[in-house]
């Protein structure tokens, strides 16, 4: 029997009671926006769909007791624009995938954004991130940038500016999941849905100056386009037109090291090399209704919505990978709020269409709206 000695046992106390107050405190600042602001944490801005996803007949990777071949499910997804209610603005696009098609209830959902790497990628990060956010944003993220100068790298990579679609675009959830295949191995896994068929390059991407200014999000100054542009083409191609949108959802495994260290490649700002960790078709996706304002809103998506086979790692510091999704698990509290008070003052109305409305933001220096816009 291997004896530690007794300070290590106290600096493992002491990283699991600063991962709890971190925990306690993000989850009580969401939750009161939630609460009182009325909403979401984050990509307030997006439209829920409807449809359906059959799992591969012929899957590649290993035997899994929820990835059956040929298994059907209902589905719902949500794509969203985060942090901004303006299409047109220089962001991080989402795409939520819920295994039913449910306002709630779900065997399996999974959270993905755009870019291969994120501008946190822990517990800490992430709270410094929020720290800027609730600053003012804009110039507010530059000192965290020099910062983290892989931040930079992950906000030049995760934003999109001006997709014809969210139909045109590749999400990935970044962190690593776990996956535990019939065979009783634990693997790690990533996650990532792209349009059927899909040649780069994608829409949105953004050119060189964006990626090295990711903070100024701005809309054009010469944009013609209205706030609500990419909800508008959803609700024309699925609803008018009739024409359904397509994707494959796609993992990634890496099996868990011998090592007690944890490696590098968990960090969710390492991609994971397609060469090496290749791409593993799981299901093919049709969504065929764009949801109304209301049903959208009453949509929600929750870390712990998964079968024992597919768990969420534990976290055990602030540093730890898996620490993000500590704090996504406790982010149902923040769902439930909004949800309360919902019932309590009724669902927020639909933003409009100007950028003239009165809570139409701007990101500081640009703090007006484009001159010659809607």
């Amino acid at each position: 029997m291997i004896r530690h000695p007794w300070w290590t046992w106290m600096w493992r106390v002491y990283d699991r009671l600063v991962l709890a107050v971190y925990t306690f405190f993000v989850t009580l600042a969401v939750t009161g926006q939630s609460f009182f602001g009325q909403q979401r944490m984050s990509h307030e801005n997006g439209i829920a769909l409807s449809g359906r996803l059959k799992v591969v007949d012929n899957p590649t990777f290993p035997a899994h007791n929820f990835f059956r071949p040929g298994l059907e499910f209902s589905c719902r997804m949500r794509h969203g624009s985060a942090s901004f209610k303006d299409d047109a603005k220089l962001v991080v696009r989402s795409a939520s995938l819920k295994f039913q098609d449910d306002h709630f209830d779900s065997p399996f959902d999974l959270m993905m954004n755009s870019g291969d790497m994120p501008l946190f990628w822990n517990a800490r990060t992430f709270v410094e991130f929020m720290w800027v956010t609730l600053r003012g944003r804009g110039k507010q993220f530059v000192s965290y940038l020099k910062k983290y100068p892989v931040a930079q790298v992950g906000g030049g990579s995760a934003v999109r500016r001006n997709p014809d679609s969210f139909g045109d675009m590749v999400y990935q959830t970044k962190t690593a999941l776990g996956f535990v295949g019939m065979d009783g191995v634990f693997r790690y896994v990533r996650y990532k849905i792209e349009p059927l068929g899909f040649e780069q390059p994608e829409g949105g991407l953004p050119d060189d100056f964006d990626r090295n200014h990711p903070w100024l999000q701005n809309p054009y100054r010469n944009e013609k386009r209205n706030r609500n542009y990419l909800k508008e083409q959803l609700r024309q191609r699925l609803n008018l037109d009739q024409e359904p949108l397509h994707y494959m959802l796609m993992m990634q495994l890496r099996e868990k090291p011998v090592e007690a260290l944890e490696p590098q490649w968990l960090s969710c700002a390492v991609p994971w090399d397609a060469t090496e960790t290749p791409w593993h078709s799981v299901a093919e996706i049709q969504m065929v209704r764009a949801l109304n304002y209301e049903r959208s809103m009453l949509t929600w998506f929750d870390m712990g919505n998964h079968p024992d086979s597919l768990p969420v790692p534990k976290a055990v510091s602030i540093d730890d990978p898996h620490s993000l999704n500590h704090l996504r698990l406790a982010s149902v509290w923040a769902r439930h709020a909004r949800l309360f008070s919902y019932r309590i003052w009724g669902i927020p109305a639909a933003f409009g269409d100007s950028r003239k409305d009165a809570d139409w933001l701007g990101v500081p220096p640009l703090k007006d709206p484009p001159g010659d816009s809607l």
